[in-house]
């Protein structure tokens, strides 16, 4: 088992490694075996197809299940600090995964099974928002609001903060990540607390 493993944690290395390098579509599957140090047959025995090698490697990079975690394990039920506890950690993730994310957003019109699967990330991030924000909500906590709408906010509110520091770096603000965060967290926080 540990070798079936390790064969088809190398070709997520070798898919990563080549996307980096050379996008999606440079990332062929003759290329992504040669890199991984297997034949082609093996590629397919593990994954079928490219489509399915994307697929695993999204999964594998894909912040969700952290975000998910921390939404289960480590909420105090404060809102203002949780929702900058989940922030900061969201920017941290983005961060470590800049390139890739990167990569996807321009490539994914290209591609549309890698459009669908970079869609499910922040989809499921805010199926993961809206139970902790239903659950502040049953608490007594959070006034009665369109969930979905606050979880949206606080998802793209992290995410344009990211895209904005990845594109232009600080030529839009000068705001550090602390206090942008510490300002927007506290003012979502303030209108949504009862």
């Amino acid at each position: 088992m540990e070798q079936i493993l390790d064969t088809r944690e190398r070709i997520l290395q070798a898919t990563i490694e080549l996307i980096m390098e050379k996008g999606f579509k440079g990332a062929t599957t003759r290329a992504i075996a040669q890199k991984a140090g297997v034949n082609e047959i093996t590629l397919f025995r593990h994954f079928n197809n490219k489509k399915g090698i994307v697929k695993a490697v999204i999964e594998k990079v894909s912040y969700v299940p952290s975000l998910s975690k921390v939404l289960k394990e480590k909420v105090e039920w404060d809102l203002e600090k949780d929702l900058m506890m989940f922030s900061k950690l969201y920017q941290q993730l983005l961060d470590e995964n800049r390139d890739l994310i990167m990569i996807g957003l321009k490539e994914a019109a290209l591609f549309s099974e890698l459009q669908q699967q970079m869609t499910d990330i922040p989809r499921q991030l805010k199926e993961r928002l809206m139970e902790y924000l239903n659950s502040m909500r049953e608490k007594g906590i959070l006034i009665e609001t369109n969930v979905e709408a606050q979880a949206m906010a606080l998802i793209w509110m992290n995410f344009s903060f990211f895209m904005s520091r990845s594109q232009h770096d600080n030529k839009i603000t000068d705001l550090t990540e602390e206090e942008f965060l510490k300002n927007t967290v506290s003012v979502l926080a303030r209108g949504l607390t009862l």
